[in-house]
């Protein structure tokens, strides 16, 4: 099986692995933010359009911003896992041609959903697409996800899909592991939507009424997407548990259950310090399954490839100015944002 993994690039890495793994899982939880809002929101606004209305539009009138963020904080860790691991990656995704390919197109007809849905053009319909696309593109990348640390399975897939020595590239990778990551995101998806709709309300919405809406609303969809992760958590566990530190399996699991427990208490007592500390747990939330999953790949890799025995090229150059390019990015998003922000909370 070792042979038919191609060897890792002989010029080597052009940092160390360390500093690319970083950047991999910091560009991971920043693309988790906000596709986790793209992900819940849009099915949670359809559902509450005619039951919760200032809710439905805040997270309509939100959609194109969250969608431009993640899809652009997505690439991040894309790019550095075809660096990491591009003997992996790429078999991966060949098996799987046709599926990863019509990623694209899908994402573009979704975005253009989610413009229609946020100016109230044929709003219910072009939400519900997006919304189904955007869901079967999450499950392709979680298909490709898992494929590529699991190369073990790729001649089953190469012998019953190939002809005249290529594949067809029409097989998808729905094991079991993969809805189940699936839905864990999907759970974590559910509380990041109940907490930005707290904070917002907390912060930046003055109106009583959307207020209102979102103190008994937050509460449920945060409990919703707890028994989504915990069911898909204790399924998904016992495959994981002996890959992962203790601290990160307990961080990773019991988070959640507090984030739930705070938004309960948002219920009870509607007050900004609740918010701020719902917020800061879902951050653990997502830092600690972001950081869990990669520990997990990294360990189904090591099997295969050890990076730390790849030689490093030391591009310093090239990555110092990535790295100045990176912080003025950041910062100008920060100010976009804090525009954005001052700009709705005076129209509130």
């Amino acid at each position: 099986m070792i042979e038919l993994i191609p060897n890792s690039d002989p010029l080597g890495l052009p940092v160390p692995a360390s500093i690319l793994l970083a950047l991999k899982v910091f560009g991971f939880i920043l693309h988790m933010i906000f596709m986790n809002l793209w992900l819940a929101g849009l099915p949670v606004a359809l559902l509450l359009l005619h039951y919760r209305r200032r809710a439905a539009e805040r997270l309509l009138t939100a959609m194109p911003f969250f969608m431009a963020f993640g899809i652009n904080a997505g690439i991040v860790p894309l790019l550095f896992m075809q660096t990491l691991y591009p003997q992996f990656f790429y078999p991966a995704t060949i098996l799987q041609a046709w599926f990863w390919f019509v990623v694209i197109p899908l994402l573009l007809i979704a975005y253009y959903g989610v413009y229609l849905a946020a100016f109230g053009r044929f709003r219910f319909i072009a939400a519900l697409a997006a919304s189904l696309l955007l869901t079967w593109i999450g499950l392709t990348f979680s298909a490709a996800m898992s494929l590529t640390a699991s190369p073990e399975k790729w001649p089953a897939i190469f012998l019953s899909t190939a002809d005249a020595g290529s594949v067809h590239g029409i097989f998808l990778h729905l094991s079991m592991e993969t809805l189940l990551r699936f839905l864990l995101m999907v759970g974590m998806a559910c509380g990041t939507v109940a907490t930005f709709l707290v904070l917002d309300a907390e912060w930046f919405k003055r109106d009583a009424d959307y207020r209102a809406e979102i103190r008994s609303l937050a509460p449920l969809l945060y409990a919703v997407g707890l028994i989504i992760f915990g069911a898909a958590g204790s399924a998904y566990a016992p495959t994981v548990l002996g890959k992962l530190p203790p601290v990160w399996s307990y961080l990773a699991g019991a988070s959640m259950p507090l984030g739930a427990s705070l938004a309960a208490a948002y219920w009870r007592w509607p007050r900004k310090g609740i918010a701020l500390a719902l917020g800061f747990v879902h951050l653990i939330v997502l830092l600690s399954n972001a950081i869990a999953r990669q520990i997990v790949q990294f360990h189904d890799l090591q099997k295969w490839v050890d990076l730390e025995k790849i030689p490093v090229r030391g591009e310093w150059g090239s990555f110092f100015l990535f790295a100045a390019t990176l912080v003025l990015v950041i910062g100008m998003l920060t100010w976009i944002v804090r525009t954005v922000l001052s700009h709705v909370r005076s129209n509130a």
